[in-house]
């Protein structure tokens, strides 16, 4: 092995020391420390003098609930960013590594190898590796009939050996590790992106040398399954059409969805490469870029999902982002300021309001809703005059009514008007998170690690069916193309 080739594990080994892991709980003092003395203190100020501390509670949430409802509209107003074209496929293109991992999906691999098929880049400098477990052997099998079938060179198949954790981000780094792109961007097993991306995403990095990875939108494709996908598809277009474009404007750090993230090689090597430990990778990543001073961008071409349409799955699914969040957070905590100056701070101010604040919310919100009249009756205990209770009250209804019109604006930036009066009833979704919040507790003491999988294919609408779909060339005539 080259002494440069020693030199960069090297560096990139006592980067992932000092950023910490999500198996590494004795570096993250500062946060369990934050945590226990507020618990403390305000326990005390309860025994002490009860009206006023909850007096104070009530005004602090309050005040909190107003000001992130203040800063959502802001977001709801203010314009995406600037769309950096796509590169032409006659430019001296990059060599791109198209990361997919599989996990017990041998049904998805033929609608997703001819989703795959339709992105433009050229196949000498294109290299698509379906990542496989050893353990999963239908999975394995299908991949390997899949890419002898189809005879595209791009195509190739990692399988990763038995170990643990068994999770995502360590299948990411074991095929990363023969990957040979200058840019890397993961896909699963449901998506269909758009055949502009890669193209999008070099436009984007050669213009913004700052940027080290830049994040597609999400948008779900079979939004109209049920209830729950209506949910689903105004969550994620309020956060990837609004409130990620806003936070990329401000040149503020932001938890990169699970797919569609588009990096450049060095950094992501620099850093270690994934949290093998962490259950929201993607979340992690973001501020461990951050905390060496990258920025993280914005491109326009979306990538197409399949929201889970199952309560049951869309419970586990939700309870593992929730054990991620507070896994990622605990874990930057630990030098919550880095990389230092103003830059530290943003990037603080952000974990805070990002996955800090979804977690105080989620956490309180279902249990101030359901529990209304009890607490008018602490309000009256305490002796807060009722013009302050109406206040509070007027407060928390204009900050959930905020929340309906960032889904709303959303579904209306990705065109889909069809969702707008969904967006009446995300009040009622919310209400919903709580359980998989309790559920992400419970399995940080026991199961940390644990990847509940998420299963795909069940939708009743098929992609290849949709006028999105339908607006792009065959996978024969594209193939020929390239």
């Amino acid at each position: 092995m080259k002494s440069d080739d020693l030199k960069g594990q090297s560096k990139a080994r006592c980067q992932r020391r000092q950023l910490g892991h999500a198996d590494q709980p004795a570096q993250r003092p500062i946060s369990n420390g934050i945590l226990c003395l507020f618990i403390i203190a305000f326990l005390i100020w309860l025994f002490v003098t009860p009206r006023e501390a909850v007096k104070s509670l009530f005004a602090g949430m309050a005040w909190l609930s107003a000001i992130y409802a203040v800063v959502r509209l802001i977001a709801i107003f203010s314009k995406k960013p600037k769309d950096y074209g796509a590169a032409s496929l006659s430019d001296d293109l990059p060599p791109y590594t198209v990361l997919v991992p599989l996990f017990h999906e041998a049904q998805m691999v033929d609608p997703l190898m001819r989703g795959l098929a339709q992105l433009r880049y050229p196949s000498d400098k294109l290299e698509i590796v379906l990542i496989t477990e050893c353990v999963d052997p239908f999975t394995t099998q299908a991949v390997t009939k899949a890419i002898r079938n189809y005879g595209h060179s791009a195509f190739r198949q990692v399988i990763v050996p038995k170990g643990t954790p068994q999770t995502k981000p360590r299948a990411l780094n074991f095929a990363l590790q023969s990957s040979g792109g200058d840019f890397v961007t993961i896909y699963d097993a449901e998506d269909r992106p758009h055949p502009d991306q890669l193209l999008a995403a070099v436009s984007a990095f050669r213009t913004r040398p700052d940027w080290a990875a830049v994040q597609a939108p999400l948008d779900y494709f079979n939004h109209g399954d049920n209830w729950l996908t209506r949910q689903f598809a105004l969550e994620y277009a309020a956060l990837f059409h609004v409130w990620v474009p806003f936070l990329v404007r401000l040149g503020l750090p932001f938890p990169l969805g699970g797919t569609s993230n588009h990096m450049r090689r060095a950094p992501l090597d620099a850093i270690g490469g994934w949290d093998s430990h962490n259950v929201t990778e993607d979340a992690d990543l973001s501020f461990r870029l951050a905390a060496v001073g990258h920025r993280i961008g914005f491109i326009h071409p979306p990538t197409q999902e399949e929201a889970v349409s199952i309560f049951r799955d869309w419970r586990y699914q939700r309870a593992r982002w929730m054990k991620g969040y507070i896994q990622t957070w605990n874990v930057h905590m630990a030098r919550p300021f880095a990389p230092g100056g103003i830059r530290g701070f943003l990037r603080f101010f952000t974990l805070q309001v990002t996955l800090g604040l979804t977690l105080v919310s989620v956490l309180f919100y279902t249990p101030v809703v359901i529990g209304l009249p009890i607490i008018g009756l602490i309000l009256f205990w305490v002796g807060l005059p009722i013009e302050v209770s109406l206040t509070y009250g007027l407060t928390f209804g204009f900050s959930m009514g905020v929340g309906c019109l960032i889904g709303a604006a959303g579904v209306h930036r990705a065109k889909k008007p069809e969702l707008i009066r969904a967006a009446a009833f995300m009040p009622v979704y919310w209400l919903l998170l709580f359980g998989p919040l309790f559920r992400a507790f419970r399995e940080l003491r026991g199961q940390r690690f644990h990847w509940h999988k998420t299963r795909h294919g069940i939708s009743k609408f098929d992609l290849e069916d949709t006028e999105i779909n339908a607006a792009l060339p065959s996978t024969a005539q594209h193939l020929e193309n390239i």
